[in-house]
């Protein structure tokens, strides 16, 4: 699905290898990092620019009942906000009035310390009430939001019945197009379901909503799921389901019959949380990363620690309730989290970077080391088909860690932490402390060449150079000049920066790169301060890209709590940051 908008007058503007479509009056984010490539790159932004961004300021707050745990989205001058009530709101941008709000289902009660052992969603206590934790989707040709919520069934309901449902909502009212689903079944490839009741251990639903439009034209919406109390050898699974929207929308000869694929059938674990991204989509293919579980080298069929390429395949009407299928059509899953010394090493903590025109998908994860993929041969047990051998990207390690730019036919050095996998746990790196991939990486494309950001946790923000004609990750480029939580201690604290870029196409001086990050402090175990900074996206002077804005600044621009699932959005002019103090902060000029 294409940038959508409400314009008249349509200017183009070319790309090499692609083409992108911008209208008179704006962009439309309807769908975590910007759009189906997870690139997080707002190409069409013609207001900001490195020269103004200094002059940002604080413009409005919307103020929201509960945490929010997900991206803001900005649709026809319209900010969509979900809290953890399981509730929804539709703001004006313009003139901050909140136009509607509904709550979807009620929320319960995750904290260890009010439940018996087992049953939480919250290890740290940090919140009190559970709702929506996975960014949802709209659909804006049709205006129409898919959203999931995690609640009760009633508000008197138990604290430990908890129910997964998809909600078909009209963007303007929020009231039911049509009526909601009990996202429930058995997996098609084997393995068990999908919780729901008091059955234990609990779905958990982390990575944004997809929303995938096939070759026919038929759209389908994709949820992810992760799993709480994850165990690699079991129970509990992550899963991803797909809806037909014709089923979703009962039209004849369809039903809500979703197809389920079970990430760990004969193991457990595997979860998809991507640290909120959602599944990159390309056609009828889904891209996404999994996390510490039961793998296909220990177990075939079982993708625990993968990148994974599903295919999607529509429904027939009348044809087993329309019932649409999944099934793996490649991945890459070199190794094992069994036996090291620490197994929760997610590769899923970050979502993937999907680069349609030249071929490659770019993720990382808890281990601090990028990837960049062949889409289209992803290599299942080989590093070799890769266009670049991964490496350390979150900071710069001393030798031999590896370094970008080196090729797969390098000989791989054996103190490398891409050999050695215990070789870059927090024992092991220069300062004691952890550089896991939260956030997931940015990519914005020059005239003729590429740069990719990351931010991982205990560092500043890097930047990477992107060879488009070899599709390879050259060299380093720069560094930001904020430090993830700050000075603390070894071990750190968690989960880095989350990025956005935004330019007006290759237009000079309108390239900016956003972070939003814990000033100090633990943002896994504990509420913390947060702010946003801007740099400018190209220029680096003596390593260090420029810093043109930073909320701390001016203690008028003070962002508040610090949300670690959450990802800013910018779009026509304005800033958006979703809080953990009930609110979400515009910024402009």
């Amino acid at each position: 699905m294409s940038l959508k908008s409400r314009a008249r007058g349509l200017a183009f503007l070319a790309f090499p290898a692609l083409a992108t479509v911008a209208f008179a009056e704006g962009v439309d984010i309807w769908t975590v990092g910007v759009n189906n490539t997870r690139q997080g790159w707002n190409r069409l932004e013609t207001a900001l620019t490195a020269a103004n961004v200094p002059k940002l300021k604080k413009i409005r707050e919307f103020a929201v009942d509960e945490k929010i745990d997900v991206s803001p989205l900005v649709v026809a001058g319209r900010l969509y906000v979900f809290s953890m009530t399981n509730t929804a709101f539709v703001f004006d941008v313009n003139t901050g009035a909140e136009l509607a709000r509904r709550q979807l289902a009620p929320p319960f009660d995750p904290a260890d310390i009010a439940n018996p052992p087992g049953l939480g969603m919250d290890l740290h206590n940090i919140y009190r009430r559970w709702g929506i934790t996975a960014t949802p989707v709209i659909d804006v040709a049709t205006r129409t939001i898919y959203v999931t919520t995690f609640g009760k069934p009633a508000p008197g309901s138990a604290n430990n019945e908890r129910l997964n449902q998809l909600w078909i909502l009209d963007a303007d009212t929020l009231a039911d197009r049509k009526p909601p689903v009990l996202i429930a079944g058995e997996a098609d490839n084997g393995g068990g379901g999908i919780s729901n009741g008091v059955t234990t251990p609990y779905q958990k639903m982390r990575a944004g909503l997809g929303l995938l439009t096939d070759g026919a034209g038929n759209k389908a919406v994709v949820i992810s799921f992760s799993i709480n109390g994850e165990n690699p050898r079991g129970p509990g699974h992550g899963f991803v389901v797909a809806y037909d929207v014709r089923g979703l929308n009962r039209d004849a000869g369809f039903t809500p019959a979703p197809a389920i694929w079970n990430v760990t059938p004969g193991g457990g674990a595997g979860g998809i949380w991507m640290s909120g991204s959602g599944p990159a989509i390309d056609g009828e293919d889904i891209y996404l990363a999994t996390g510490n579980g039961m793998d296909p080298g220990t177990m075939a069929d079982n993708f625990g620690e993968c990148f994974v390429k599903l295919r999607y395949t529509a429904g027939a009407a009348g044809v087993d309730n329309g019932k649409p299928t999944l099934a793996v059509a490649d991945f890459w899953g070199a190794f094992s989290d069994f036996g090291r010394a620490d197994e929760d090493q997610d590769l899923g903590a970050a979502g993937v970077v999907l680069l349609p025109e030249t071929g490659n998908l770019i993720g990382g994860g808890k281990d601090g080391i990028l990837y960049n993929l062949d889409k289209n041969n992803l290599g299942k047990d080989s590093w070799n088909p890769q266009f670049n051998l991964p490496f350390v990207a979150t900071y710069l390690p001393n030798q031999p860690n590896g370094a970008a730019g080196l090729p797969t036919t390098t000989a791989a050095n054996p103190n490398w932490p891409i050999v050695n996998r215990d070789r870059n746990l927090m024992t092991q790196t220069p300062t004691g402390k952890t550089h896991h991939i939260h956030g997931t990486p940015v990519f914005m494309q020059r005239a003729t060449t590429g740069i990719v950001y990351l931010w991982g946790e205990n560092e500043r923000l890097k930047a990477y150079n992107f060879d488009l004609a070899t599709k390879r990750i050259t060299t380093f480029r720069g560094e930001g000049t904020q430090f993830a939580s700050g000075n603390m201690p070894a071990p750190g604290g968690m989960p880095g920066g989350r990025l956005v870029g935004s330019s007006n196409g290759n237009t000079v001086g309108t390239a900016v790169i956003w972070g939003v990050y814990p000033t100090q402090g633990n943002a896994n175990s504990n509420v913390v301060h947060g702010a946003l900074v801007a740099y400018d996206a190209v220029a680096v002077n003596n390593g260090k890209l420029k810093q043109l804005f930073h909320s701390d600044a001016n203690p008028a621009n003070d962002l508040g709590n610090f949300a670690k699932y959450a990802t800013p959005v910018v779009a026509n002019g304005r800033v958006y940051v979703a809080t953990f103090s009930n609110k979400v902060v515009q910024y402009g000029l």
